[in-house]
């Protein structure tokens, strides 16, 4: 009977232990489900393939992964990565895109107050070439040189109404890649159009200096309109942007046309010869197009010159997307580039054109 009670008593606490393990095990994995359930996570891939006079290939250009999380009516945040595997890893094989914080202050101030915190997308300057907002899966010209960075800093929005838009950052001054420039396909296979002056990231400025830069905006159901101004001193024998003013229009109709312009006159320190000097510079873009549920049809053409120091160039962008599932797109684009030219003289150079024209078709899945 001793033995018996023994094993029972033996029984029982092996019993309570598991329940125990269990019950805590339960509550660990309920903690980690809900934490999992606010952090939302999202991503895309493009697979592509290209033409490119004699260059043929198909490839995954990019991967994105993006996690955001709203903590609360004040504070949210989101951090997003692109993978480009066929990069090496010292041009941008994992680049992070975007990793900062919102604070919403409305509720505490007269006025409709945001600040953003950490690295992203400027929506301080000219139309922010997100995926929505630029319509072709290539970043333009104008973009290229101008808008197409991620900056560090702080950028703040302020809404006054319904219709009046301010939005001012500090920022990390414009890096200028100079003498190694962006081109246009960004990350090209054989043929493309360099862009003699464009701006790069500054994750970590080492001059003690900032750089300025706001926009003024109407925008109403239909019509959104903007002034922009960049300012900054980049020391002297550093590559960088100096000033910029510039104006941004885009129209969007009930049937589904759409337009968009852009214009900038710019100042740039570059070095010429062993020397650093200020260029004067100016691009636009015009862009037009017709959205449906399905199916966008898109037409873009950009210009930029350089005050006749550098070759002027511009290119025409068009692009068909068919929508066949919401989150599976088609799209086919193409890209006619041009450069100026002129004859060798005793003091310059003479400036070729390329033949550096591209088609694109390209298929887009997220989730």
């Amino acid at each position: 009977m001793y033995k018996s009670n023994k094993k029972n008593l033996g029984g029982n606490k092996l019993m309570r232990k598991l329940s125990i393990l269990l019950t805590v095990s339960m509550m660990i994995l309920s903690i980690s489900t809900t934490v999992y359930a606010q952090v939302q996570v999202h991503g895309f891939v493009l697979a592509r393939t290209t033409f490119a006079d004699t260059t043929y290939t198909s490839r995954i250009e990019r991967y994105g992964l993006q996690f955001k999380e709203t903590i609360d009516d004040e504070f949210d945040w989101l951090t997003e990565f692109y993978i480009h595997p066929h990069q090496p890893s010292d041009k941008g094989l994992l680049y992070m895109e975007s990793a900062y914080l919102n604070w919403h202050l409305k509720n505490k101030l007269p006025w409709d107050f945001n600040v953003r915190i950490g690295k992203g997308r400027s929506y301080c300057y000219g139309i922010t070439p997100s995926y929505g907002n630029r319509r072709t899966t290539e970043y333009s010209l104008y973009s290229l040189a101008f808008t197409q960075m991620r900056i560090t800093g702080f950028q703040t929005y302020s809404n006054f109404g319904d219709n009046i838009q301010l939005a001012v950052a500090i920022i990390n001054p414009y890096k200028v890649n100079v003498p190694a420039p962006r081109t246009l396909p960004d990350f090209p296979v054989g043929s493309n159009l360099p862009v003699s002056v464009s701006d790069r990231d500054n994750d970590n400025s080492t001059f003690r200096r900032f750089a300025l830069s706001g926009r003024l905006g109407y925008k109403n159901s239909m019509l959104n309109i903007g002034a922009n101004l960049y300012a900054s001193d980049p020391k002297e024998n550093v590559d960088g942007a100096k000033s910029r003013l510039g104006f941004d229009a885009e129209i969007a109709l009930e049937n589904g046309l759409i337009a968009q312009a852009q214009y900038t006159m710019a100042r740039t320190q570059i070095e010429c010869d062993g020397t650093f000097e200020d260029l004067d510079h100016m691009g636009f873009e015009v862009m037009g197009g017709y959205e449906r549920e399905k199916l966008a049809l898109y037409a873009r053409f950009g210009m930029m010159t350089y005050d006749d120091q550098l070759q002027d160039l511009n290119s025409l962008m068009l692009s068909a997307v068919y929508k066949i599932r919401p989150l599976i797109h088609f799209r086919i684009e193409g890209l006619i580039n041009s450069e100026t030219t002129r004859e060798a003289s005793a003091d310059k150079a003479a400036w070729d054109e390329s033949d550096n024209n591209v088609l694109i078709f390209e298929t887009m899945f997220l989730w």
